[in-house]
């Protein structure tokens, strides 16, 4: 049974869809209907991956999928399906108040799902250099995304992502055409396939200097588009600008793709060098994002922006988990993975709500009261918060407790050291920047334009999965897992 071209397919259709579409209600629903979709197809492969030989592949190994593969197509599809369930009336109570036109509301409709399909197919593409040209496309369709309101401010951040993106991917280019290089052998012969298996099945024989300076390249380049200090500075312009439901897929899904590209990158050159040079990089710029993001936490003044730091606090945290690469770290870094790309859309989504009811992202003008204005959108944020925060009962708690016990169980207690304060830094500046706009009285009569339940859906189906995946993992996606972690780690056959 095909399932990796379908999960491309399909979202590919719903964007032509919507543009032959004249219905709002017709594209939201397209979008509701191709992610639906996604989702069970990404359970189908998770399923698929339980039999030997644990690889799916298709079109004579074009498209492949091991367990990491299937476990960012998990992400990206709920994700974007909550985005999409978002969406509609979100775009309805712009329309109303005049600040986006019907074109770019369908504009959105068009391009979403084609920076999903970017995003499957940069998990999906066996190929080094398909998976290059994948991340340029989510960064072109993203970025028009970033534009939409077509304000002033948007268009700065749009350009500042651009510029910095394609900087980036330039550099990932000279990366991956470095570890093309690497394969030729002294006799000038070229490999026999660029793909990412057949590289993997031969990583003793590449050229051990050019695989080095080939990851430096793909760390800063890749580094970019996900947003590590200190090439993060298009992150809190473009998370900020954005609509909410592109917010939320960007710092939920996006900035991980990106990572997962640098993960592969990552395997290559432990299995060609060991695993000291790559993994002590990974640690340095984990450890870099999360000590510029928590100072940029404590006094930030944007209610977007700020949970743009968080974003770049936890991508670190990721990073971190990788580079100690013990088999306990490795495991919490991809429960992080999974339990934050969950969490942050339920936070965009709240902020979207307050934004379009106060028409502010300034914490000083939104002032306190907000539960009071918009009950349900704070209890939903409240608890994202918690979760965010690194609070039980929600699965980050345990992902958190898991990085920092595998990282003082291995001996590295500075790191670990480091990291806790760290955490530590970003629990005080979230705990108390929310709590200035959720807690107290309203300084002023605030008439909604948001009805109580607007949102309620998207929110609750992120923070029900969420609160099920926390307390309980299903054998299916807990085997996936722990073969996805093993890869990474080295310790079982891609």
């Amino acid at each position: 049974m095909m399932l990796l071209v379908p999960i491309l397919v399909v979202p590919a259709v719903a964007a032509l869809g919507c543009l032959l579409a004249r219905s709002r209600r017709v594209m939201a629903f397209a979008n509701v209907l191709a992610f639906g979709i996604t989702v069970a197809l990404g359970v189908g492969l998770l399923l698929q991956l339980q039999a030997a030989p644990y690889v799916v592949t298709e079109w004579e190994e074009f498209f492949r999928a091991d367990a990491l593969s299937a476990w960012m197509v998990l992400l990206i599809s709920v994700v974007s399906l909550g985005s999409s369930l978002y969406a509609g009336r979100y775009f309805d109570r712009d329309l109303a108040a005049g600040v986006v036109t019907p074109g770019r509301v369908k504009e959105f409709f068009v391009l979403t799902p084609i920076f999903s399909a970017g995003m499957f197919l940069v998990v999906l593409a066996n190929n080094l250099g398909v998976m290059w040209f994948a991340l340029e496309a989510t960064a072109l369709s993203s970025v028009l995304l970033v534009a939409l309101y077509n304000r002033s401010t948007s268009l700065e951040a749009a350009w500042k992502y651009i510029i910095l993106g394609s900087l980036g991917l330039a550099l990932a280019l000279f990366g991956t055409v470095l570890t093309y290089a690497a394969g030729i052998d002294q006799k000038a012969t070229a490999p026999h396939s660029f793909n990412w298996s057949h590289l993997m099945g031969m990583a003793g024989q590449l050229d051990p200097r050019m695989i080095r300076l080939a990851f430096v390249f793909v760390l800063v380049g890749y580094g970019t588009k996900a947003g590590l200090a200190p090439m993060h500075t298009w992150l809190p312009d473009a998370h900020s600008e954005a609509p909410s439901p592109t917010s939320a897929m960007l710092s939920g899904v996006s900035l991980k793709v990106a990572l997962y590209a640098l993960l592969r990158f990552h395997i290559l050159t432990m299995a060609c060098l060991g695993s000291g040079f790559s993994r002590t990089l990974l640690l340095v710029f984990g450890l870099g994002s999360m000590c510029l993001a928590a100072p940029f936490i404590l006094v930030q003044t944007n209610l977007k922006r700020l949970l743009a730091y968080s974003s770049l606090e936890h991508i670190g945290l990721i990073c971190v988990g990788f580079g100690l690469n013990s088999p306990v770290t490795i495991w919490g870094a991809l429960l992080h993975m999974g339990y934050h790309a969950l969490t942050k859309p339920v936070l965009f989504f709240a902020a979207g709500n307050i934004h379009q009811t106060c028409h502010t992202l300034q914490m000083r003008l939104i002032g306190p009261g907000m539960a009071k204005v918009l009950p349900v959108t704070a209890v939903c944020m409240g608890l994202a918060a918690v979760a965010a925060t690194g609070l039980p009962p929600f699965g980050l708690f345990f992902s958190e407790l898991t990085i920092l016990n595998g990282g003082f169980a291995a001996g590295h207690s500075v790191v670990s050291t480091i990291v806790l304060l760290a955490l530590l830094g970003a629990f005080c500046g979230i705990l108390y920047q929310l709590t200035r706009i959720l807690l107290g009285a309203p300084k002023a009569e605030r008439t909604s334009d948001a009805t109580p339940w607007d949102g309620v859906p998207a929110m609750g189906l992120m923070l029900g999965t969420l609160l099920v995946f926390s307390v309980w993992l299903p054998a299916p996606l807990r085997f996936v897992m722990e073969r996805a972690a093993g890869i990474i780690g080295g310790e079982m056959a891609p």
